[in-house]
């Protein structure tokens, strides 16, 4: 093994130090690779007929791409698999290694698995790194993305570019963390596998359900040969096992000084209480050379136990599995003196060790559970036969074998009341020792972070939490909440605690996660906090703290997960009036006396909606999963899945050819596996879990309407073929489909899975009446019900809705909402009329909602009609669609490049959406706002945030500009000037006028400059007073020119984003778009706007001249801001305009 390290060191010195720093920025799994820790291989001379035939295919050539050594508990695959690993090394055909382990996070992760092969495939072959670290550099993100991403981009395309051929090893498989049905990794070596001939793997994993039903794929049961080490003939296993004893009992005799120890009699023995599991062996070995009592009394104590064939440990009817009684026996003879203090120290030291959800080292066990180190390291020296611990402290401890932690906790097998575990009480003192320990060491700025910094920004990150966060807290802070949902007991005390951490250390804790990366932890954590208390604890101010909580954390993940600082700076800074966090911590944070400051227009409550907006193009349609936990977007050329709660984006999903666009309509599968969308004449279907596209079906045309069977077993669709719309079946699993029947409609036909089949509803109109008609979709159409309905005038169109569940239907018709019942026209809601533009059922029926262009309505059926439930009220300009959540209690929407969620639980309303555009004086007493489409402007006080004055305009107000004390007023088509008196009110009527192209104002921004007004338009012409003169500017599509007005001389010329406008106010100039806003100097001695710059908002964040993150804007704030230059001691203030009536000042 030195010599294995010698090599790899000298291989990392010969790599070029650039490229050393890009890989190790690699997220891998540490101490994965075969020669990490005290794995021992098989000792020589056994398992010879196994390792023979591995090592025969590995050194093949026309052999199957995938071997798996498939055993049960206890038969010995890993150390076969370190014997493979370490003797394929030495022939130069590793390439690389990843040895799973349920006792540590990263190497239970399956994400972690193909980076950490590509991090070592990087380190041997020179043309493969030289791939890999090109790909890092221009996609450092691609860890982050499906594990069919990952394989493709980081594994199998360097291969096959690369032309490398060798032998990966990944053992243990089943001790990842995977509930799908077939294992994800072994979906994805499906589809790549045949695409790197050269490259085999070898895989080791118990025969469970999903991995038995991963190597069973039809892409991967060819390319694979399997060898059943539980079927190997006893005779061989036995003599593997006498051959192993012998050496390793012959050993201990010599370093003891036992001669003629133990005899043949007792190796027979032995080899048959073995019952062919290697596991047995070990363990007898590790207990009988313990270093507290004699080896000869110690092979009594198991030469007395009765013999037993039970197989795996198993327990048979009242009698004992071998390796229970094994286990017993060690612990017995460990603590043979009852004594009721140790017995319990046993028990929770033994009981911590097996219920951990990441393995600790002792010391770090000792911390957590208030104990000695010397004092826990005495007790591990006791036991150590059942353990698997190293000589070095700082490594974890673990159980030995899975079977332990199984035995010890399992009443009915470990019947011992000394060393029984019972897992609910001890998970209920582990919740309290972590948020013990959390509450006594957590402080604020723990790690005295820069202020403004990103996580990523501070270089010795990993060094301060080395530091100052010891592992014991880490593990605390990670997962205290997993042991307290499985906690039930006296729950008295860990209440207390939590009410502390909450109270007092919250935002300590998330300072933490935030360092550690795992913020999704608090979201988790929080998540499950609110039943466990409702089931355990009758404490609703608790409840309602946690709730608070979980808002916070969900509604600021953004910011706090890319940064510890910015809990302060952004999320608690932007923190509602009456949340309880904000109350607890506001005052009291250091940071919250630093700038940025929210001056005026802080949320008084939680509104109930989560935001967030897309970075790339447009949303297109979205998807609710079926278990509500997701919502996947589409967007012209990827669908993304992210986190309902925080929106987090999970994975990225794309078509096989990159250049192939999504057209929508989006839908997950009934069992939440797949996720189809319509894409130009086909629909691709995705695997969830791996991220690949499993299926590809052909429709012929393009798709209006899609919708899956509720048995996930075939897909139906609606096309336009110009003429007819056509209705074709689609089997998913023999990707055929069934020849298109054609149908009438005068308008778009909707479609749902009904029962074992489909339904589609149309329309036919006349002038005053029309038909709803209904069919089944089988092998042909079939009409099953229609009924008539009139109505007063001509209509154009006729919009439909269908609740395949309680058979009702929603029609929209003369701006009337109509729903039926029960297959006829008796009417169980009339509303209207209004501006509807969409409707939608809840998957229940009982719920049904509307759109009207400035409210969301909700209806909720009770007896024989529909009545009134929930009313949003906003305007987003939007024509937005929405879809009831599985449970029915949230909203999904999308418009543009906004996904928001609404919970319908919460009695909280949204602010409307009205202000698009405010100035403020110079007095600062007053802020004037407009209203979209309206023809007021209101002068709102900044402190009441209520209108004091209304002004009416006479016409549309679209933009707002202050010169001096005059208020000009843009219309679209001309400019009106209103006079202001010094506490800021309207006094009189418009001072004159200017009047431009139609359209240009609209288009063009409005530039004051002290006594002066310019307007420019679209083609560079400008109209000015005859008292006007001075400078101004006109927008172009991706460019700013400031002209002098009197002699037309182009003075400054600066290139912008693509959607910028813009507001001048004194010497500066504000420019903003869509994700972004810069604040220029313009004064006439500056010849150029470039590097004038002074707030820069980009990408969500207001950054200053330096770069520094200063403030997270929220999603929904960025779509519609409005930017005032507003100078105070020297600082910038500006108003962003998003959500609500109400406008909100930062001060930087």
């Amino acid at each position: 093994m030195a010599q294995q390290q010698a090599i790899l060191d000298q291989s990392c010195r010969m790599i070029d130090e650039a490229e050393l720093s890009v890989l190790n920025s690699c997220r891998r799994a540490k101490g994965a690779e075969y020669r990490h820790g005290d794995r021992r291989g098989c000792l020589g001379g056994t398992r010879e007929t196994v390792l023979s035939e591995i090592e025969s295919w590995a050194k093949g050539f026309d052999v199957s791409s995938v071997f798996w050594l498939n055993g049960l508990a206890g038969t010995g695959k890993s150390t076969i698999a370190q014997t493979i690993a370490e003797r394929i090394f030495a022939e130069d055909l590793l390439g690389a290694s990843f040895f799973c382990s349920r006792d540590f996070e990263d190497r239970s992760n399956l994400r972690f698995i193909f980076p950490t092969i590509a991090f070592q495939l990087a380190h041997k072959y020179s043309d493969f790194r030289s791939h890999l670290v090109s790909l890092l550099r221009s996609d450092p993100d691609v860890f982050y993305e499906s594990l069919c991403s990952q394989m493709q981009k980081l594994i199998a395309e360097p291969l096959q570019i690369t032309g490398v051929s060798t032998v990966i090893v990944i053992d243990a498989l089943d001790e990842c963390k995977d509930h799908e049905p077939s294992s994800a990794i072994l979906s994805v070596l499906g589809r790549f596998v045949k695409q790197i001939p050269g490259v085999k793997f070898f895989i080791t994993g118990r025969p469970e359900p999903r991995i038995e039903t991963g190597f069973r794929l039809p892409l991967l049961v060819n390319s694979t040969d399997v060898f059943v080490l539980h079927n190997v003939h006893a005779s061989l296993i036995n003599s593997d096992i006498r051959l192993f004893l012998e050496h390793e009992l012959s050993e201990l005799s010599r370093r003891r000084g036992l001669e003629g120890w133990p005899s043949d009699e007792h190796i027979d023995i032995l080899c048959r209480r073995a019952a062919g599991l290697f596991v047995y062996a070990v363990a007898t070995v590790k207990f009988l050379d313990g270093k507290v009592q004699f080896p000869r009394d110690r092979l009594s104590v198991i030469l007395k136990l009765p013999e037993s064939t039970a197989p795996e440990g198993k327990t048979c009817f009242n009698q004992k599995t071998t390796l229970d009684s094994l286990y017993m026996s060690i612990l017995q003879a460990a603590f043979d003196e009852e004594d009721p203090d140790t017995d319990s120290k046993a028990r929770n030291i033994i009981g911590t060790i097996v219920l951990l959800v990441n393995s600790l080292p002792p010391p770090a066990i000792a911390e957590l559970i208030g104990l000695k180190s010397e004092e826990v390291t005495l007790f591990l020296a006791q036991i150590q036969s059942l353990l698997a611990m190293g000589e070095d402290p700082s490594q974890p401890v673990k159980p030995f074998h899975k079977s332990f932690p199984e035995f010890i906790t399992d009443s009915s097998r470990c019947t011992n009341t000394r060393f029984y575990v019972s897992p609910k009480p001890l998970h209920l003192e582990l919740a309290t020792n972590c948020l013990r320990l959390m509450n006594v060491e957590l402080e604020q700025d723990l790690l005295s972070l820069p202020d403004y910094a990103l996580n990523s920004e501070v270089e010795d990150l990993q060094a301060r939490i080395d530091d100052r966060v010891s592992i014991a807290l880490q593990y605390a802070c990670r997962s205290w909440h997993s042991h307290l949902t499985e906690a039930r007991g006296d729950v008295s005390d860990v209440i207390n605690q939590l009410k502390v951490l909450l109270e007092e250390k919250f935002l300590a804790w998330l300072e933490v996660l935030s360092a550690l990366g795992d913020v999704r932890g608090a979201v988790v954590g929080l998540e499950e906090l609110a039943p466990w208390l409702q089931e355990v604890a009758e404490d609703s101010h608790l409840q309602h703290m946690a709730k608070d909580y979980l808002n916070f954390v969900t509604k600021f993940f953004e910011p706090i997960n890319i940064s510890a600082t910015h809990i302060y700076h952004s999320a608690l800074e932007l923190c509602p009036m009456s949340s309880d966090v904000r109350g607890r911590y506001y005052d009291s944070c250091r940071r919250i006396t630093q700038l940025p400051r929210v001056v005026v227009g802080t949320q008084d409550r939680w509104d109930p909606t989560v935001s967030v907006s897309s970075k790339g193009g447009e949303y297109k349609s979205c998807s609710w999963s079926p278990c509500g936990r997701f919502v996947a977007a589409q967007m012209e050329s990827i669908v993304e899945v992210r986190n309902q709660l925080t929106f987090e984006l999970l994975t990225v999903l794309q078509p096989t050819e990159p250049t192939h666009q999504l057209t929508g309509p989006l839908a997950y599968s009934p069992d939440g596996r797949s996720i189809a969308c319509a894409s130009d004449t086909s629909i691709v279907i995705w695997d969830i879990q791996t991220g690949g596209v499993a299926k590809e079906l052909d429709c012929g045309t393009k798709n209006l309407s899609m919708v899956w069977s509720l048995d996930g077993k075939s897909i139906c669709t609606i096309g336009d073929d110009k003429n007819a719309f056509s209705v074709r079946t689609h089997n998913v699993a023999a990707r055929t489909t069934s020849s298109p029947e054609n149908l009438r409609s005068d308008d778009n036909p909707h479609l749902s899975a009904y029962e074992t089949s489909f339904r589609v509803v149309t329309t036919a109109r006349s002038y005053f009446r029309g038909t709803i008609e209904v069919f089944a979709v089988g092998h042909t159409l079939v009409k099953i019900h229609s009924f008539n309905l009139t109505w007063r005038g001509p209509t154009s169109h006729l919009e439909i809705c269908f609740s395949p569940t309680t058979c009702r239907i929603a029609v929209l018709c003369h701006s009337v909402l109509h729903v039926f019942g029960n297959w006829n026209p008796s009417r169980l809601l009339q509303e209207g009329p209004g501006h509807f533009s969409s409707q939608f059922f809840s998957s229940d029926g009982i719920l049904f909602g509307a759109f009207d262009g400035r409210s969301f309505h909700g209806w909720k059926y009770d007896s024989d009609r529909y009545y009134p439930w929930r009313r949003f009220e906003y305007q987003d300009w939007t024509n937005p669609t929405f879809q009831f959540s599985p449970n029915s209690s949230s909203v999904l929407e999308h418009f543009g490049r906004i996904l928001r969620v609404w919970n319908l639980e919460d009695d909280l309303i949204p602010d409307p959406f009205e202000i698009t555009c405010a100035v403020i004086p110079r007095s600062g007493n007053h802020i004037l706002t407009a209203t979209p489409y309206k023809s007021i402007v209101e002068i709102v006080d900044p402190h009441s945030k209520t209108p004091c004055q209304t002004i009416k305009t006479g016409e549309t107000v679209y933009t707002l500009a202050l010169t001096g004390n005059v208020l000009l007023v843009s219309s679209g088509v001309r400019v009106v000037a209103w006079l202001l008196t010094d506490e800021g009110l309207v006094d009189g009527v418009s001072s004159g006028s200017i009047a431009g192209p139609r359209d240009s104002i609209w288009t063009t921004p409005i530039a004051p400059f002290d006594k002066v007004l310019m307007i420019g338009n679209q083609v560079g012409a400008f109209k000015t007073e005859e008292h006007v003169g001075g400078r101004g500017f006109k927008m172009e599509e991706r460019a700013l020119f400031v002209y002098h007005t009197e002699t037309g001389e182009l003075l400054q010329h600066q290139s912008v984003p693509k959607h910028f406008s813009g507001y001048w106010n004194f010497d500066r100039v504000l420019l903003r778009g869509r994700d972004h806003l810069r604040c220029h100097n313009i004064s006439p001695s500056n010849t150029s706007l470039e590097g004038t710059s002074q707030i820069t908002l980009q990408e969500g964040w207001a950054k200053d001249p330096e770069g520094r993150h200063m403030l997270w804007i929220p999603a929904e704030w960025r779509k519609s801001w409005h930017c005032a230059d507003w100078l105070h001691d020297a600082r910038i203030q500006f108003s962003v305009i998003g959500r609500g009536r109400k406008p909100v000042i930062v001060k930087f």
